[in-house]
């Protein structure tokens, strides 16, 4: 880029929305003192304020790896809870296309008010880092930013049930999962160190909690799909629920992803043939994910830089349904920020279990030199290329494992998302940006 100045257009002033109610009493209907009524009005809201704002850098314009920052405010009066959402923000030059991150109140990429009528000021701000500035169109860039206003409906805001998912956020028209995903990635000579590349076997997932209006949990969906695996070794991948696992060397216990009794439907999908095989579980089972790597993901896959992409075999999807809703508050799940889920990785060679570090830091999980042996990545992430150190590929992460080993007290806002700062220009040579065959699932 030749400007340090990429603009930002931002076409909604105002809105105004109105929603049917969801609910009601039939006329001449008893009704007793267990019932739930339930009745909303049509609501309003308006979003003013907002103009076009300059993202610009305190660094040298144009250098790979630039960052370039700004934002504005805005006043958002409802007369109920709504949600505000970034329907579309892209920064566009010729054929060139950016796509900055956005934050609300330098909080969240969305906006819940939680009081019965809102009005208050509230901050947009935008961010982009520019990569492999030969990959890049130079020059203005320029999009329009728009905000969509909805009613909220379920939970806390209203008569219905809510979805929440992770990675993403609250739905609440409870819908179908939100498509976005996260990231699992092992090295697996544990407890011995590994090369410390991280591909030894990728995969993504994601978790939907569906909640009543009552706001307890009630039914659960998750899907794994392999990404890439580089090692010799072969696997299982396992999910536990209860944070139990049946393992000669994991014995910590963390805590359980659900409370009470609940029936596990998992569903094995050949992608190759389009059949599928159904298997049930009960809530204290190790749950089978993948009955071996090697099958879900032929030979070393998606590792080279050849340019070839190795399409996974298997696609895992679990349906969870709880027994006891009421012992599953929204407080205590996702809904309340915490992630309780513990899928492991068994190496069939070595008969040991690998965990992620996130879920379960003792037992070994982290090596003598600071890196875990399984990480949990927030999102659809690059994983390096096969002999290329995680370092390497994503310079940050060296402060994120001295953080992890207590080598130091502080971190750096960069080194606690090192997954989103890949070495500049490192495309195509040191990082994989495969991935493509999760788009629509």
């Amino acid at each position: 880029m030749n400007s340090s100045r990429v603009f930002i257009v931002l076409m909604l002033a105002s809105l105004n929305l109105f929603a049917d109610g969801r609910g009601g009493v039939a006329n001449n209907q008893n009704v007793d003192d267990q019932a739930s009524v339930c009745m909303t009005i049509g609501q309003t809201a308006s979003l003013t304020g907002l103009d076009d704002f300059l993202l610009a850098t305190t660094d040298i314009s144009g250098q790979a790896g630039a960052k370039y920052t700004g934002g504005d405010q805005f006043y958002l009066e409802s007369n109920g809870p709504v949600r505000v959402e970034i329907q579309s923000g892209a920064l566009k030059n010729s054929n060139s296309v950016l796509i900055p991150k956005y934050l609300f109140d330098l909080q969240s990429p969305v906006l819940n008010t939680a009081t019965e009528g809102h009005g208050a000021e509230h901050r947009i701000d935008a961010e982009v880092m520019l990569g492999a500035i030969s990959a890049q169109q130079a020059g203005d860039y320029s999009g329009e930013l728009v905000l969509v206003v909805v009613p909220q409906v379920g939970g806390e805001g209203g008569c219905g049930g809510f979805s929440v998912s992770y990675p993403g956020i609250a739905t609440y028209d409870t819908g179908s999962s939100t498509g976005q995903w996260a990231t699992l990635a092992f090295e697996d000579l544990y407890p011995n160190p590994g090369d410390a590349d991280y591909n030894d076997m990728v995969l993504q997932f994601r978790v939907q909690e569906n909640y009543n209006a009552q706001q307890q949990l009630e039914t659960i969906h998750l899907d794994f799909i392999p990404l890439a695996r580089g090692a010799g070794y072969n696997h299982r991948l396992y999910l536990s629920l209860d944070g139990n696992l049946d393992s000669r060397n994991a014995t910590y216990n963390s805590t359980p992803a659900v409370v009470g009794d609940a029936s596990v439907k998992v569903t094995y999908n050949n992608l190759d043939s389009g059949a599928s095989q159904i298997s049930y579980y009960d809530q204290s089972d190790d749950v089978l994910v993948f009955h071996n790597t090697r099958s879900a993901l032929s030979g070393f896959a998606n590792v080279y830089d050849n340019g070839e992409l190795t399409e996974p075999r298997v696609m895992t999807s679990i349906d969870i349904s709880l027994t006891n809703p009421e012992l599953n508050p929204s407080s205590q799940a996702l809904a309340g920020g915490e992630f309780n889920y513990r899928p492991f990785l068994y190496v069939m060679n070595t008969r040991l279990d690998i965990d992620l570090f996130e879920v379960n830091p003792y037992d070994g999980m982290i090596d003598q030199n600071g890196y875990p042996f399984g990480l949990m990545v927030p999102v659809d992430w690059r994983w390096p290329l096969e002999g290329v150190g995680i370092d390497t590929a994503y310079p940050y992460f060296s402060e994120y494992r001295s953080w992890l080993a207590g080598e130091t007290d502080n971190i750096s806002d960069q080194a606690l998302q090192w997954y989103n700062y890949p070495l500049s220009g490192a495309e195509g040579n040191l990082i994989w940006g495969g991935g493509s065959f999760t788009e629509g699932l």
